[in-house]
């Protein structure tokens, strides 16, 4: 059952004949990949606001705007920039606010949903920022919304906390509920939904798994003969062939030791090589680097990831089907990882 539709406004005077950018279901969670700004825009533009970006949403196919109380009683928003009451104790909050709907969540249950049971006597002053994050979703709950709005909600969370926001999109999409939210990058996205799209100048556009294109580049490896019958005036000699991959960027081709190489991202047709002396663009698929790269010990933990198991730190379990290796760059980057994989590298390394 279609719950929200985003929607060109080009054609908006005729909603049946609008171009849908995004559709989402009951029990599903969109997610929108896209900078701040964008974000703001776009969840402003979802909301019936002016923002400029050209889209409309469409709440079960009439316009969403929340200055109808039959919407307002119908969705839930969290924004980044959420106010709290900081001398109200966590229960109390929730307990005040729920007063407001005629329909509402007990503030037990809200409070083990975000994982702050414990904090129910707290004063919201006393509470990290992590944790004043999940009781704002909370907050947004309350009124046990059919659709949830969240902007950016892993932003600056802590570890622990991003793992319950994870179970807790698990369980509301278990519960029917549909879930939009923005995230600033791909690695979030793909760990909160597989309905991914991603928001740029150029409009809202769904994140699909790259192709198989030719290949246009080559790898180099181990040895290879000349023949001198088919070159009369060279001599035999046995040329050695480095160990690199030959990567052609812009117009010129860079030499990449596999060694260097962090992990590879397939997005919008394209690789991305993530490597200790910067980021690379090819037109190889996974497909093809992993084969190029099995002696390498790489491994492809995910569709749209491909990584160096010699630079993978730690193992993380988010959900019962979600996981993630860390890898050991600058970022501390989290890649995604299915239950099948996560079978495969246990195995892999003698678990």
């Amino acid at each position: 059952m279609t719950v929200l539709q985003i929607q060109s406004e080009a054609g908006k005077s005729d909603a049946a004949s609008s171009s849908v950018e995004l559709e989402l279901m009951a029990g599903q969670c969109a997610v929108v990949q896209c900078n701040y700004e964008h974000g703001r825009q776009f969840i402003r533009s979802v909301l019936g606001e002016s923002s400029g970006l050209g889209i409309q949403a469409l709440y079960r196919g009439e316009r969403l705007r929340m200055n109808r109380s039959e919407i307002v009683h119908r969705v839930g928003c969290c924004f980044l920039d959420d106010g709290l009451y900081d001398r109200m104790k966590v229960a109390d909050y929730l307990t005040f606010l729920g007063r407001l709907y005629t329909t509402r969540m007990p503030a037990s249950e809200l409070l083990t949903l975000v994982g702050l049971e414990g904090h129910a006597k707290v004063l919201i002053s006393r509470l990290s920022y992590s944790e004043k994050r999940l009781l704002n979703l909370a907050r947004s709950l309350i009124h046990n919304p059919e659709l949830v709005i969240w902007e950016n909600p892993e932003q600056n969370l802590d570890l622990e906390r991003c793992i319950i926001l994870r179970k807790l999109i698990t369980a509301l999409v278990d519960r029917g509920k549909a879930i939009l939210v923005t995230c600033s990058t791909m690695e979030q996205a793909m760990f909160l939904s597989e309905h991914i799209y991603r928001l740029t100048e150029g409009g809202l556009y769904p994140v699909t798994t790259q192709d198989e294109p030719e290949a246009s580049e080559q790898t180099v490896q181990g040895t290879e003969e000349l023949d001198p019958e088919s070159e009369p005036n060279v001599s035999r000699v046995t040329v050695a062939k480095l160990e690199k991959l030959m990567i052609k960027a812009d117009d010129k081709f860079v030499f990449v030791d596999p060694a260097d190489i962090y992990y590879i991202e397939s997005s919008d047709g394209l690789s991305h090589i993530h490597t200790s002396i910067g980021d690379l663009t090819t037109a190889w698929t996974l497909t093809e680097l992993e084969e190029k790269l099995a002696p390498y010990q790489f491994y492809r933990c995910h569709r749209s990831y491909l990584v160096n198991l010699n630079h993978a730190s730690e193992l993380i379990t988010w959900t019962r089907n979600s996981y993630s290796l860390v890898i050991r760059d600058d970022k501390k980057s989290m890649i995604p990882m299915s239950k099948t994989r996560f079978e495969e590298i246990k195995n892999i390394v003698g678990l």
